[in-house]
Formats: C-alpha cells, sequence, structure tokens
C-alpha cells in the first residue's frame, strides 16, 4: 500500500511548537505548511466544498487537544463495548473503505493529528495512577487508523515505551495498514496488542480502498510477532453478507491460522455491518459501485441500520465455529451486540462480567 502524504499541512498557533510539529515537518520539507490561529475557519471552509470528505484527506492539521482525548469506549443500553477505552491522538482517516462510519460521524472533515501527545499521556497517567485497582484495555483506533501515519507522527515511538511501564494498561493499535516499521525495534514488555482489522478478500479489493491487502496483513502481523514483546489481535468488523461468504471468509480464517500461532492471539472480534441512517447516502454518493447500501437493512435498537438478528446470530455463529476449528482456545468476543445476541451465539453460561473479565486476563497474559 502506498503511505499518506498530504498536499498541505495547517498548522494551529497553539501547535505550533509542539516537538511532534516539528517530527511531522521534517518529514515532509516539500509539503507547503500554513500556521492558523484556530481550526474553526479552515473546518467550515473544507465542510462547505463539494466534496467535503475527500478535500479533507487531501489536507493535514495539526491540533492541539484540549483534554478530550480519553474516553470510554461510546455504548448504548441496549449494546456492550466490554469496558474498552479510547486515546484519540488523531481523527480522520486517509484510508477509504467505502462503509467508514466516519464519514458520517465527524463533524470535522480534514485529517487531524493532535501534536501535544506528552500532554496528553500525562493526564492519562494520573488517572492510572489513581485508579491502581482498575485494569484499563485502550485503544486508539476509533476515530482513525492507529498506524497509518505512524511513517509521519512516530507516535508508537511514544505510546509503546509509556504502556511498557504500565502496570493496569495495555494499548491496542488497530490498523488496516502494515505501518509497522516504527514498532519493530520498541521493547513493548507485553503491554501492546497490534490488531488488525479483517474481511474477506472480495471485500477488502471491493470496498477497502487504499488499504493493504489482506495477505499484506497477515504478513504484517507475522512479521510483528518477531518481537516477542508484542501479540496481536484481528477484528472481522464488519462482517459482510452476500452470497458465498462463509466460503471466503474461512479461506481468510484458514490462511490466518496457518501464519499465526493461536497462543499469539490475544484476542479476535466479529461485528456485523452496521451504520448511521446518515451513512447510507454519503456511500451511494461516494461509493456508487458498492453494493452494500442496497442490502437488506432494519432500524436497530441505537438507531443504526443493521442485519436482521436471526441473520446477525447465524454469521456469528458460522464464524464462531470456523474459529474453534483452528483455534480452540482464543478469546472471541462481539461488537456492539445486544445481551440476547451474545446469549445465542455463546450459549447461556455468557454474562457481560464474564466477557470483561476474559478481555482483561487476554490482555494480561
Amino acid at each position: 500500500m502506498k503511505l499518506y502524504t498530504p498536499q498541505k499541512i495547517f498548522i494551529e498557533k497553539k501547535a505550533l511548537n509542539a516537538p511532534a510539529t516539528k517530527r511531522i515537518l521534517s518529514r515532509l520539507p516539500d509539503v507547503p505548511a500554513e500556521e492558523i490561529e484556530e481550526s474553526r475557519t479552515l473546518i467550515e471552509k473544507i465542510r462547505k466544498a463539494p466534496e467535503p470528505i475527500t478535500e479533507g484527506k487531501r489536507c493535514l492539521l495539526l491540533a492541539h487537544d484540549q483534554g478530550r482525548s480519553f474516553k470510554p469506549f461510546p455504548e448504548s443500553e441496549q449494546y456492550l463495548s466490554c469496558d474498552y477505552f479510547t486515546l484519540h491522538v488523531a481523527e480522520g482517516c486517509d484510508l477509504e473503505c467505502s462503509y467508514c462510519i466516519l464519514q458520517a460521524y465527524l463533524t470535522n472533515p480534514v485529517l487531524t493529528v493532535y501534536v501535544n501527545i506528552e500532554e496528553m499521556l500525562a493526564q492519562l497517567q494520573t488517572i492510572l495512577d489513581r485508579n491502581p485497582d482498575q485494569f484499563f484495555r485502550i485503544g486508539t483506533g476509533q476515530l482513525a487508523d492507529s498506524l497509518s501515519l505512524d511513517h509521519l507522527t512516530g507516535f508508537s515511538e511514544i505510546l509503546v515505551p509509556f504502556f511498557a511501564k504500565q502496570k493496569n494498561a495495555v494499548l491496542e493499535l488497530k490498523t488496516k495498514s502494515v505501518n509497522i516499521d516504527r514498532l519493530l525495534p520498541l521493547y513493548p514488555e507485553g503491554k501492546t496488542i497490534v490488531s488488525w482489522s479483517m474481511n474477506s478478500k472480495k471485500i477488502q479489493r471491493e470496498e477497502e480502498h487504499k488499504c493493504a491487502s489482506i495477505e499484506e496483513r497477515i504478513s504484517a502481523a507475522r512479521k510483528i510477532l518477531t518481537n516477542n514483546g508484542y501479540r496481536v489481535g484481528f477484528h472481522f468488523d464488519p462482517v459482510i453478507d452476500y452470497e458465498g461468504w462463509e466460503k471466503d471468509y474461512g479461506e481468510v480464517l484458514e490462511n490466518l491460522f496457518s501464519q499465526i500461532k493461536e497462543n499469539r492471539i490475544a484476542w479476535i472480534s466479529l461485528g456485523c455491518l452496521r451504520m448511521m441512517p446518515e451513512l447510507k447516502p454519503i456511500m451511494q454518493q461516494r461509493f456508487p459501485h458498492s453494493a452494500l447500501p442496497s442490502a437488506e437493512w432494519i432500524r436497530g435498537m441505537d438507531g443504526k441500520l443493521r442485519y436482521f438478528k436471526p441473520r446477525r446470530i447465524q454469521i456469528y455463529q458460522t464464524m464462531l465455529g470456523l474459529i474453534r476449528k483452528k483455534a480452540p482456545d482464543v478469546t472471541v468476543y462481539l461488537c456492539m451486540e445486544s445481551p440476547e445476541v451474545w446469549q445465542q451465539v455463546f450459549g447461556n453460561s455468557w454474562n457481560r462480567d464474564v466477557v470483561c473479565r476474559q478481555l482483561d486476563t487476554a490482555a494480561k497474559d
């Protein structure tokens, strides 16, 4: 895959002297850069462009976070997220997945990096120190790909050593890229899990534009494991329903488990395609050849468009069976599903507290 280079860099005045700003500018010496007082005017200008999402990806905004970076993963009353936390070091994504929720979720279309990462980690350290008996699973991949900009930001070189020193937290870096070179020389001490979002080869080719191929992702996972301090995770989210999906996903799982040992996998997640209603027309406009918006949808309890519940259960049961044939003991969990669906997939022994403890144990092992 081709690594991202912006056409122009905008720098908030407050972010101008940050070490990360200087590093990024030094790695992009030929890209024009402009200092701005604050980002609101730029964001409003891009939002009024004929294609604001596309235009926003051409720019890189270096901004100063205002203390909002660390949050619990959003969880509705009806669907569960298993006590996950997010660290927002960036917003937006240079990759182009047709189904990406960020297209409808983010009000800021400009690809943004928060450069005051040292300040954010100092605030996080205070939270971890104040809660020594709580274990934190923390990811950076909710509002951005965790690694696709790492060749510019070098944030992995700051995050991995920080988490290596923590007794009650692990870091998850989730990606569809193979941008792992800065990770390899580090010493994660078992406290960083590098995860890949996975799909069938058909969906990757047709819907996950500018991303690494499925073969490249598995190869990168195998390479990261040459450093014994890392473990890996895999997120089959979204699983997409189409004729022949079982065979296609089965082939990916067969290839995955032939190259990655089960005991090096922290967890595997499963989640069916779902979307905010506002995303559907955006997909139809930006990706007119995609068949995904024309699927049969119902509105879920959280207002999102989802496959029918019986179909989701069937998909999860099939995927779980395929995984268990090759990795009987690996931790598997569902993304944003109801207790009823969890019970139908995993049986009567399931409950939320057990799953959270399993994930904490998987993170620590």
